[in-house]
């Protein structure tokens, strides 16, 4: 009888587990699959200027892509200009000048109330994180 018990009750969670489980899909914040679903919905930006604005300081110019093929982004083609803290021996440097000679194609991410800036190529998903300068 204990083991018609066991039985029955591995049988009950096993099929517990099947109905519940989630798919191989993968879900937005939880994976690189959910990275690249996530690049669609953010606005695209090409990298126009990166100079030296001071000692680990750099000045970011990105000009927004607008269009059908280029995803939900700014309606407005003013550039945006950002003070972000970056040496020129950093490699995040180095990346900004090729995203700015090759004119890749880069998914922008400004959380609000942060003075967070996160890119992501969109051709190599090469990402890249940036500290905004507060300039008050």
């Amino acid at each position: 009888m204990l083991v018609l018990g066991v039985a029955l009750l591995a049988w009950y969670l096993a099929s517990m587990v099947r109905r519940h489980r989630r798919g191989v899909v993968a879900e937005r914040g939880t994976s690189i699959g959910a990275d690249l679903g996530t690049l669609a919905d953010k606005p695209r930006v090409r990298v126009r200027a990166v100079t030296t604005a001071g000692p680990d300081r750099v000045r970011l110019v990105l000009t927004p892509e607008t269009g059908p093929d280029h995803g939900p982004g700014p309606t407005t083609s003013a550039d945006l200009e950002l003070l972000v803290f970056l040496s020129e021996k950093e490699f995040g440097f180095a990346l900004l000048h090729e995203w700015k000679r090759s004119q890749r194609s880069v998914a922008m991410v400004v959380p609000p109330g942060s003075h967070i800036v996160r890119l992501r190529s969109i051709d190599d998903l090469q990402p890249l994180t940036l500290r905004r300068v507060d300039e008050r």
